[in-house]
């Protein structure tokens, strides 16, 4: 989050965004490298929070791989946000032809032409290419953005997914809107590593209780609609690709609460294989657990 006034946080953004438009792409790509750089050196905060849920996802990896992968985590992270503030200055066609969404497609195929379905994702990887991907493959996309302190701020940010054709919904009464959606045949895309808004509870992820939404869902109970799970990850130096985890459908003989418990331990357990394997495009930086600060 950048510091300072509400109405001079989106300063740092604009700047970002120009200096993407107008400079060499192997140019921004050096300037993202020494900011992630100089973060990681900078922040022993982040590097130790980083490093503390490595160890409760990779408890067998020694601590030297685990300083690795918490650097990697910092500039990830610094390229997801390069993306992010270039994606309206890329060719479209171009972009999309460096995403490989076989695997997504592969299960859409299963489902059917046209059929509604909730993505349920996390914050791994470039995950607003996402919203852009599957607006090229014909679906219309919607999820929930929680505001910024700064008006302008989350101006910009809606701005850039109104832009790839991703219809963000605000947090407060979002869920008639995206049970409309769905009722529409559409997409919705919601983030469940993180808790947020009123409708959540207490899982296991990663064996630690953790609050995580609801919202996918009662969505899915309500609508009878499949959630799928999935993270869109870097490929590379310029390829990205999408990575499912399954596909979980509400059952007629359950109950509601029913439901949500099997789905959401079905989505979780997904979602843990995935950042396993993904474990350095996490971008998860609030601990997992505490445990004693370690340098």
């Amino acid at each position: 989050m950048v510091a300072g006034p509400p109405m001079l946080q989106a300063i740092p953004y604009h700047l970002g965004a120009f200096f993407a438009r107008f400079t060499p792409d192997w140019f921004c790509r050096a300037i993202t490298w020494t900011l992630g750089e100089v973060n990681w050196r900078l922040r022993p905060r982040t590097r130790r929070t980083v490093r503390e849920n490595l160890r409760v996802i990779h408890p067998e990896w020694s601590e030297a791989e685990r300083r690795r992968a918490a650097r990697q985590v910092v500039h990830n992270f610094a390229r997801s946000i390069l993306l992010f503030l270039q994606l309206p200055f890329f060719d479209p066609d171009e972009l999309f032809a460096r995403i490989d969404m076989s695997e997504l497609r592969a299960e859409l195929e299963k489902l059917g032409p046209k059929r509604s379905f909730i993505m349920a994702s996390a914050h791994v990887g470039p995950w607003e290419l996402g919203g852009f991907a599957l607006t090229r493959m014909g679906y219309t996309m919607n999820t929930v953005a929680l505001d910024h302190p700064s008006a302008q701020v989350t101006s910009f940010y809606s701005k850039r997914r109104a832009y790839v054709g991703v219809r963000a919904h605000a947090l407060s009464g979002s869920f008639p809107a995206l049970k409309e959606a769905i009722d529409r045949s559409e997409v919705v895309a919601l983030m469940i590593d993180r808790a947020y808004g009123k409708a959540k509870k207490r899982f296991a992820m990663f064996g630690v209780p953790t609050e995580v939404p609801l919202g996918h869902l009662v969505l899915s109970a309500r609508c009878r609609a499949p959630v799928l799970t999935g993270v869109l990850v870097f490929d590379g130096p310029r390829r990205f690709r999408y990575v499912h985890g399954g596909t979980h459908f509400p059952e007629d003989h359950e109950d509601e609460f029913e439901k949500l418990e099997r789905l959401q331990e079905e989505c979780l357990r997904d979602l843990e294989r995935l950042i396993r394997a993904h474990s350095e495009q996490w971008f998860h930086f609030m601990p997992i657990v505490r445990t004693e600060a370690s340098t």
